[in-house]
């Protein structure tokens, strides 16, 4: 399930608060913008009301009340008109006739015979009429809605482009400062992923916003609580361990004994002898794994080469007594900055359990080399036995604790490749199993990123 982005998902809701507040300032804006447009048309349909009367006066001068004249408007009066309102009508009535009209106005019947605006035509048309009662007249100047409207379309068309790059400035501008404000939280979320399953100390709430204070105190006192069960399950395995061993040293010495004091025979104790030592070696991997769980990781600068030396020195004797041979191969001295004594814990129960499962008269395979280059090159370290190896599909479930395969029974602890993998989990490496190439057998690859080097 693909997880959700706080910063997206708040990105998302105040994009759409704003779309909607662009939304309705802008509806207010067409709203305003209509009324002014619409009261700057009427405003300027008297004006040319007024003007059209203005040219009429030179005709209305002349004439008498009993002798009116047939044509109000000259040519150059028309003309005049036109080069001045081009798109608009003009119509003159006298007494409820009309006496002179343009070619663009609509027919007489529609026209309003009131003085004031009008709005006629089924609202095509909006009209002015101006009465002049000494003369029986009115005039009326009227224009198409449609071009009101288009002069309102004009205006938009002209603030639409630059709002709509505001609106994307402010949308990157809205996200940067979003990212910018959750920029602690994914710091958090860093601090967080780096660190390492032991390491459980307290936030520092004065290294972080207030805003996470809330937060931060809820994670310090999960700290709290999970190193706390830690400490009791391992106090407990600890504790548990050292008193078995007691216990299994006065067994073993009651064992031995009874050879000696009884007609029982060496031969008839060694299954208990075995089952004694068993026990025995269980009780020394829980100590160890709990001292891995509880302990934490140094750093000291040691040669890889050396110390896989003095393991195999130290098993030589075992591994001639089970007819098991050692082959080391390195390239070249390799210094590593880590833990040695984790790396040595890990390569030692690596070993010797290659020495357990490789048949007699085979060979334990050891390999240390660098792969990669500059800042991806890798320090590894490969174990191979030609025993009968592990099959691909139980290949994960060995790192389990106290996992054996069938084809094992009663052979170890279960513990020994659950402590290399703990050991090397500490030193931030990784271990990797597969079979050999070459034939039968498990090879177990341990790699060391270049960041420990």
């Amino acid at each position: 399930m693909r997880l959700r982005s706080l910063t997206a998902a708040v990105y998302i809701r105040m994009l759409l608060l704003l779309i909607a507040f662009g939304s309705a300032a802008g509806g207010i804006a067409y709203v305003m913008a209509r009324s002014d447009i619409d009261r700057a048309s009427d405003s300027s349909l008297r004006v040319s009301a007024n003007m059209l009367y203005a040219l009429m006066q030179e005709e209305l001068s002349e004439s008498a009340d009993t002798h009116f004249p047939k044509d109000l408007l000259s040519a150059e009066d028309r003309l005049a008109f036109r080069t001045g309102e081009q798109k608009r009508m003009f119509a003159v009535f006298r007494n409820g006739a009309d006496i002179v009209h343009s070619e663009n106005a609509p027919p007489d019947a529609i026209i309003p015979r009131n003085p004031g605006l009008h709005t006629f035509g089924q609202d095509r048309w909006r009209s002015y009429g101006m009465d002049i009662p000494h003369y029986g007249l009115l005039i009326v100047v009227g224009e198409r809605r449609a071009d009101i409207n288009r002069s309102l379309i004009r205006l938009v068309h002209k603030i639409v482009f630059p709002v709509n790059l505001l609106v994307l400035f402010s949308a990157f501008l809205l996200w940067n400062m979003l990212r910018n404000g959750l920029a602690d939280m994914r710091r958090l979320n860093r601090q967080l992923d780096c660190r390492s399953f032991q390491d459980l100390d307290p936030l520092d709430p004065s290294n972080w916003s207030r805003e996470l204070g809330g937060l931060i105190s809820t994670l310090n006192t999960l700290f709290a609580r999970v190193r706390t069960g830690i400490e009791h399950e391992q106090a407990f395995t600890d504790a548990a361990a050292h008193q078995l061993r007691t216990p299994l040293a006065a067994i073993r010495m009651h064992a031995e004994l009874l050879v000696r004091t009884t007609t029982l025979s060496r031969a008839q104790t060694i299954p208990l002898l075995k089952s004694i030592d068993q026990a025995r070696s269980l009780t020394d991997s829980m100590l160890l794994l709990a001292r891995l769980d509880a302990g934490t990781a140094s750093r000291a600068q040691f040669d890889v080469a050396e110390l896989i030396s003095g393991i195999i020195a130290r098993q030589a004797l075992l591994a001639a007594q089970s007819g098991v041979a050692f082959s080391f191969d390195s390239d070249e001295p390799t210094i590593l900055t880590s833990d040695p004594t984790l790396l040595e814990t890990a390569l030692s129960a690596l070993i010797e359990n290659a020495m357990i499962h490789a048949a007699s008269g085979k060979i334990v395979e050891v390999r240390l080399y660098t792969i990669g280059q500059d800042s991806s090159q890798s320090l590894r370290i490969d174990v191979s036995d030609r025993g009968p190896g592990i099959p691909e599909a139980s290949r994960a479930d060995v790192f389990r604790r106290f996992y054996q395969l069938g084809n094992t029974p009663g052979i170890g602890s279960g513990l020994g490749l659950a402590i290399v993998a703990r050991a090397i989990d500490r030193i931030d490496g990784a271990i990797e199993l597969s079979g050999r190439t070459e034939g039968p057998g498990l090879k177990v690859s341990i790699r060391i990123p270049r960041g420990c080097f």
